[in-house]
């Protein structure tokens, strides 16, 4: 399978039907990049009151604009659960217009939005199934790693609590580090391939995970599909940090000047810019793994069953089929050919009578249409006795 055709296909696919980069904007920023810095200060102005100063004027303002940070709140809520919402259709919307498009027809905006919302629940249900496995590993995890210093910290020993502490961070946390990502990572790949199954061939989300399953062990590409996704996600990453950078350093500066306000504003504009790569590069994922699923499962034939060149047919008409066992028709040798036939203007055959009688020619079938040429009697000599006529006479002679 020709992996590189795969990401040059799926980028045709995103950049000719740009009306995908909305469900791409949606399917692609789950995660916005929110950045909560701790900016540690150093207060070398000499007055070590003015940041409680500034925390007591914040606690003033809060205290009295109670309603209003709980509307604020409120609202971020109802725009969090929207976007949770239009984020698992865009998914299965996204597969829908991408696979519309891998076949030839040009998208439609309105009936991929209609296809996600129609398989809304069996891709929520896909997510939720695969994600449960690492949030039981987390769980469990966490409640061994509270466990551990709780039995530290019984102990009233300050060495035992310390030691309890370090095995903690030393042993559980690489164990639970190395666990999630070997589990993120299959169930990433299970994940593309079942959404695949559950809205392309709409089967039900247990169905979808299973077959999704099967193809990942039964060592079908997507495991290399998914170690060749790491290079367009590398370069990704980079234009969308210089995308960033504009914006987060005068952020930053307007941060650690204590304007608030503008380092609020500028973080704002980053993220509204930064939608427009995010939406593209959500279209190019998706596409990518919708082109390698069809691929995959035959839906198209891969770029190395196609032949390079096909001619035309000048007149229209189907090749015919090679007929196999055929043996080719024997050479016929120029001796065993048909004598020429003689020509109008060729020299007339005379054969020698002593020839034809020790040795009789056999001559060949003159043509329809070919002249017959007969050998003229010789003519007779000037003294051979004929009587001549009286007109013949000359007069002198009579």
């Amino acid at each position: 399978m020709d992996y590189f055709d795969i990401l040059k296909r799926a980028w045709n696919i995103t950049w000719k039907y740009k009306m995908l980069w909305v469900l791409g904007l949606f399917a692609g920023a789950g995660s916005g990049g929110s950045s909560n810095g701790g900016s540690s200060y150093s207060g070398n102005t000499g007055s070590g009151d003015y940041p409680s100063a500034s925390v007591d004027q914040f606690t003033r303002w809060a205290t009295d604009n109670v309603a209003l940070i709980a509307v604020g709140i409120g609202l971020l809520v109802v725009i969090g659960f929207i976007w949770w919402v239009l984020s698992i259709a865009a998914q299965g919307g996204l597969v829908h217009g991408a696979n519309e498009a891998a076949e030839g027809r040009t998208p439609s905006l309105r009936a991929s939005w209609g296809v996600g919302f129609s398989k809304w629940g069996r891709t929520f249900m896909i997510g939720f199934v695969l994600g449960l496995p690492v949030a039981v590993v987390a769980i469990v995890m966490a409640l061994v790693f509270i466990a551990m210093i709780g039995g530290g910290a019984a102990l009233g020993d300050e060495a035992a609590m310390g030691a309890a502490l370090a095995g903690g961070v030393c042993l559980v946390l690489p164990i639970f580090v190395v666990l999630v990502v070997a589990m993120s990572l299959i169930i990433g790949i299970v994940y593309q391939l079942a959404l695949r199954y559950g809205v392309l061939d709409d089967i039900t989300f247990g169905q979808a995970i299973r077959r999704g399953w099967d193809d990942l062990w039964a060592k079908r590409g997507a495991f290399m599909m998914f170690l060749v996704m790491i290079l367009p996600g590398f370069a990704a990453g980079l234009i969308m940090l210089l995308f960033m950078l504009p914006f987060m350093v005068p952020a930053i500066a307007f941060a650690v000047a204590e304007k608030f306000v503008m380092a609020g504003a500028m973080f704002v504009l980053m993220a509204l810019v930064m939608m427009v790569p995010t939406a593209v590069y959500g279209t190019f994922i998706s596409s990518a793994w919708t082109v390698f699923f069809r691929r995959m499962t035959g839906r198209e034939p891969s770029a190395k069953s196609v032949p390079a060149y096909a001619p035309p047919d000048a007149y229209g008409m189907a090749p015919v089929a090679p007929v196999a066992d055929v043996p080719a028709s024997p050479m016929v040798e120029q001796s065993t050919l048909a004598p020429a036939v003689p020509v109008a203007d060729a020299e007339p055959i005379i054969i020698p009578a002593e020839e034809a009688v020790s040795e009789p020619v056999v001559e060949p079938e003159p043509a329809m249409d070919a002249p017959v040429y007969v050998e003229a009697p010789e003519p007779p000599a000037a003294d051979a006795g004929f009587a001549k006529t009286a007109d013949e006479v000359p007069p002198g002679d009579a």
